[in-house]
């Protein structure tokens, strides 16, 4: 584990492998630790996993925001001290809307993109339907309802085994979980999603309750010549329920791509 201090935060991360920098970006409530069935990818990629902050080990000091814009301005603000000028960028979920953020402000600095489980727009109704659900709940929140409704509801198979797969990737607290969770409702990508020029594979999950597959197939229209794959059987995290899957799709992608 390495970490930079960048904008203000000591940003913390995993690096490992050799190749052509590879980027994966978290979820909301993650930890880089979510992409441990993605370590194989550091066979081919130099493989960079931060902690976003707020979540993990990047604590997020008092007065420094939380928003979708921060993230991305950590993470190009990590690869310019690392030296890297252009990367491939994956991310799942909110580190999918973190991605369409780096693009629209550093877009030389993305080689290709893979968008899993994500979203590029939530209408002004739906902000605020949500917002009203669930803005108590999520504000006092404990860490345990948290790791337990996460993990079942990112769950199409439920198993015993496979909840014990994806309890680990959750971050050990919630410091940015709240402002991180409404940022993620103020977006809207459309239009720039129609000038992305680098290749993109978008990655939907055939029973996500989460974000469903209709804002997958949605982002894949918009971007020119991108690519849908999906996986069935899956809930919101297939990097973990469908690892295998998720991993050979990906990697051939990439793969593709650096040939």
């Amino acid at each position: 584990m390495y970490y930079q201090r960048v904008n203000g935060v000591e940003l913390y991360y995993d690096r490992m492998g050799s190749g052509e920098p590879l980027v994966l970006i978290h979820g909301l409530g993650e930890r880089k630790e979510g992409w441990k069935f993605q370590y194989e990818f550091a066979e081919h990629f130099d493989l960079i996993i931060p902690d976003l902050r707020g979540f993990g080990k990047t604590k997020c000091p008092e007065g420094e925001e939380i928003t979708i814009n921060a993230f991305a301005k950590d993470i190009v603000g990590l690869l310019d001290q690392l030296g890297i000028q252009e990367a491939h960028i994956c991310g799942l979920s909110m580190g999918g809307i973190i991605s369409q953020e780096i693009y629209d402000i550093r877009p030389e600095m993305v080689k290709s993109f893979i968008l899993a489980s994500s979203v590029s727009y939530v209408p002004k109704w739906l902000e605020k339907l949500l917002l009203m659900i669930n803005e108590k709940r999520y504000q006092n929140m404990t860490l345990e309802s948290y790791l337990e409704q996460a993990t079942l509801s990112c769950l199409h198979d439920k198993s015993e085994a496979t909840v014990q797969k994806v309890k680990p990737i959750w971050s050990e607290h919630l410091d940015g979980f709240y402002q991180a969770w409404r940022a993620c409702l103020r977006i809207d990508y459309r239009e720039m999603l129609k000038q992305v020029n680098v290749p993109t594979l978008v990655i939907a999950c055939q029973k996500d309750k989460i974000l469903p597959t209709y804002s997958q197939k949605q982002m894949h229209k918009l971007i020119p010549n991108a690519k849908l794959y999906m996986i069935k059987n899956a809930g919101h995290v297939g990097k973990v329920e469908k690892a295998k899957e998720f991993n050979r799709v990906a990697l051939e992608f990439l793969l593709q791509e650096v040939g």
